[in-house]
C-alpha cells in the first residue's frame, strides 16, 4: 500500500508517432524523505555491525517469547514476559521470567493516536512512562549451574512524535543484579534509542522499528555491550499481536563476542479499563 502522505505516483501517457508510451514518476513528500533517511541510516548502522560481526565467528540463537499484557486503568498496566533462548550450534538454552508494572502520564504537544507496539487499539499516547520489574533467569539443561540471575530493574520512557508521524522513544534503565549460585551483586545502566512508525493495511496495524542500546556494566567499569535491533510488529486483533526482529549484539567481555538472534514474540492483551 502506498501512503499518499509520503509519496506521489504520477502516470502520464505521451503517444509518439507509431506507438504509445507511458511515463511513470515517483516522488516522496518531505516527511516521507525524512522517514526514508532514518531507515537508510539504520540499515547503514546494521550493515556496519554485520561487518564487525564477521570479523570474528558469530554465534546464532533463537529467542521465542510470549508476552502477556493486562491494562486495568488508562494509566496502569501489568505484564509478564516468558522468553527463551537457544543456541543453534550447541543447543544451550536459557529461560527467563519477567514481571513488570507500568505507570504512564502526560500528553504530547499534539494529539497522536496509534497502535504502537504494546497497544492493541488506538488511544491517546502518554509522553512519559515509568516501569519497575523483576527478572529471574537460569540455564535450563544444568539446573542453573552455568547461569542464574535475579534482577530488579527500573525504567523511564519518553515517547515523542516527530515529523511524518514517526515516534522517537528514549528509554533509560538501571538493573540491580545478583548473579550466580553464590550471588555477586552488580549494577548495569542501559540507554535505548528507538524509531518506529505505524502503517495501516486494512484492519491490520504494521509497525516497523529500529533501535540501538549500549550497556554499562559495573563489573567492568565500561560500556561492554551494544545491541542493535530491527523488526516489525503486526496487530490484527484487539487480543493478539505478532512481533519479529533480528538482533545483533556485540559484547567485548562475553565468551560470545558477536551474536545474532531471531526473536519471535506473541503478544496477548487483556484490557479491563473503562476508558474508551
Amino acid at each position: 500500500m502506498i501512503n499518499p502522505r509520503f509519496c506521489t505516483l504520477i502516470l502520464t501517457r505521451r503517444p509518439p508517432a507509431g506507438r504509445s508510451a507511458t511515463k511513470v514518476s515517483f516522488s516522496l513528500s518531505p516527511s516521507g524523505r525524512g522517514y526514508l533517511r532514518l531507515v537508510c541510516l539504520a540499515m547503514m548502522v546494521f550493515l556496519g555491525a554485520t561487518g564487525i560481526a564477521f570479523a570474528d565467528d558469530p554465534s546464532y540463537e533463537l529467542w521465542p517469547e510470549i508476552d502477556l499484557w493486562w491494562r486495568f486503568s488508562p494509566a496502569w498496566r501489568l505484564s509478564m514476559f516468558l522468553p527463551l533462548s537457544k543456541n543453534i550450534e550447541t543447543d544451550y538454552r536459557e529461560g527467563n521470567l519477567i514481571l513488570q508494572a507500568d505507570y504512564a502520564w502526560g500528553k504530547g504537544s499534539r494529539l497522536y493516536k496509534a497502535r504502537l507496539l504494546d497497544e492493541s487499539r488506538a488511544r491517546e499516547m502518554n509522553t512519559w512512562m515509568v516501569r519497575g520489574g523483576y527478572l529471574g533467569g537460569r540455564s535450563l539443561d544444568d539446573q542453573g549451574q552455568n547461569y542464574r540471575e535475579n534482577t530488579i530493574f527500573l525504567e523511564l520512557h519518553n515517547r515523542t512524535p516527530i515529523k511524518g508521524d514517526v515516534l522517537l522513544s528514549h528509554r533509560l534503565r538501571t538493573d540491580l543484579r545478583w548473579l550466580g549460585d553464590d550471588p555477586e551483586f552488580s549494577t548495569r545502566l542501559r540507554y535505548r534509542l528507538m524509531v518506529e512508525k505505524e502503517f495501516e493495511v486494512g484492519h491490520t496495524s504494521i509497525v516497523p522499528y529500529v533501535n540501538i542500546e549500549p550497556y554499562y556494566d559495573s563489573r567492568y567499569g565500561t560500556v561492554n555491550r551494544v545491541r542493535l535491533i530491527g523488526g516489525v510488529t503486526g496487530t490484527w486483533s484487539p487480543r493478539f499481536a505478532l512481533e519479529g526482529n533480528i538482533t545483533y549484539q556485540h559484547d567485548s567481555r562475553s565468551s560470545v563476542t558477536n551474536l545474532y538472534a531471531l526473536n519471535v514474540i506473541l503478544h496477548l492483551y487483556f484490557d479491563t479499563s473503562r476508558a474508551d
